[in-house]
């Protein structure tokens, strides 16, 4: 099962050497930055668009590597069976559109992604001492 880390303003995913062999890619990393959503979905098969690249997909069992679809790639590693499944969405410059994983608990590593983010995006906004900030940020 993969897992899901935040290493310096980085996210971080780490595949087990199964899904490695499998799906033929490695770790996957995004600056939290680039995080645009990230939900808990009950359906599984809903984190699914177009059609598998590399990898497996068995329905119902495994769906394992890259999916190609005309608004990118995703990056998938679920096993539907488990149950719900962490779906971390993602803006250029990352590598993947969606990252869509099994996890043990994807409440909980949903609830610290985004608090992550959250963390990520107020440190990433320089505003200076006596910054109004009432005010929009500059554009």
């Amino acid at each position: 099962m993969a897992r899901v880390t935040i290493h310096g303003g980085d996210l971080v995913v780490r595949p087990s050497w199964r899904e490695r062999a499998v799906m033929r890619h490695g770790l996957v990393r995004a600056p939290l930055a680039a995080v645009a959503r990230v939900e808990v979905l009950a359906e599984p098969w809903r984190c699914l668009r177009g059609s598998r690249e590399s990898g497996l997909s068995i329905p119902d069992r495994a769906w394992l590597g890259v999916w190609r679809h005309p608004a990118g790639r995703d990056w998938i590693a679920v096993r539907p069976w488990r149950g719900p499944v962490l779906m971390v969405e993602l803006r250029p410059p990352a590598e993947f559109a969606r990252v869509a994983l099994s996890v043990a608990d994807p409440q909980e590593q949903a609830a610290r992604l985004r608090g992550a983010v959250d963390e990520a995006l107020v440190t990433c906004e320089p505003r200076g001492a006596d910054a109004d900030l009432t005010a929009p940020p500059p554009v």
